[in-house]
């Protein structure tokens, strides 16, 4: 018997020390990860690079819808994680204040449990023609040949022509020479007025999973499977 408890020690102590180690190596992998998705710009050549490498961002914006009789203004939080997991949730105006929208890459959920709101769409395919997303922008920049990069003061623009229609002709994307994070971005008609004005008031980059812009749909599920 004595024996026995001494294997069992050894083995526990022997599986203590492996499950430590896995512990601190997956701690230094995720370091590394981390460190790698760190993006910068340090010169014009560099600004493409990190357009392409966005994979996801939380950001805190305030978006002007200009129209011929009037301006909308809506206070908006974003996150995103590619490929393509979705959500938004309105802030301001009171009147639709939480208004959730969320897509998991299949189906569009709209919710809003003040005015007991929830609605599903499955198989939904529209979602990735919304112009006030950053990835929208990004996915644009990839498919046009129409496009340029410059310096205006301390930032980086990149414009993209779109023609999607006499609306959403262009696209500009201005980003903080200092700080490496996008400050604006502009959607012009086709007389390059501007219709569609998002200022990031707070955003994050690389730093947002599919996990957290997903988070308040797992924990429903989870509830009602309880």
């Amino acid at each position: 018997k004595k024996k026995k408890k001494r294997n069992l020690i050894i083995v526990f102590i022997v599986l203590s020390v492996i499950c430590l180690i896995f512990i601190i190596l997956s701690k230094n992998y995720y370091k590394v990860i981390k460190i790698g998705n760190n993006t910068s710009i340090k010169t014009l050549n560099d600004v493409e690079g990190y357009i392409l490498n966005i994979s996801s961002y939380s950001a805190e914006i305030e978006v002007t819808v200009n129209s011929n009789k009037n301006s909308n203004k809506y206070l908006i939080k974003q996150q995103y994680s590619a490929p393509n997991s979705l959500k938004q949730e309105v802030h301001e105006p009171a009147s639709i204040k939480g208004l959730t929208t969320t897509y998991d890459g299949n189906n569009l959920e709209i919710k809003n449990t003040r005015i007991n709101l929830n609605t599903l769409y499955e198989n939904y395919e529209y979602v990735a023609d919304n112009v006030i997303w950053l990835n929208t922008f990004i996915e644009d920049y990839k498919q046009t040949q129409n496009k340029s990069i410059k310096e205006e003061n301390n930032e980086y623009v990149v414009e993209v022509k779109v023609d999607k229609n006499k609306y959403i002709t262009y696209k500009l994307l201005y980003i903080n020479k200092d700080t490496s994070k996008p400050t604006k971005l502009l959607v012009l008609d086709e007389n390059r007025r501007s219709t569609i004005s998002i200022l990031y008031n707070e955003i994050k980059i690389n730093e947002t999973t599919k996990e957290e812009v997903l988070a308040f749909k797992i924990n429903r599920i989870l509830k009602n499977e309880l």
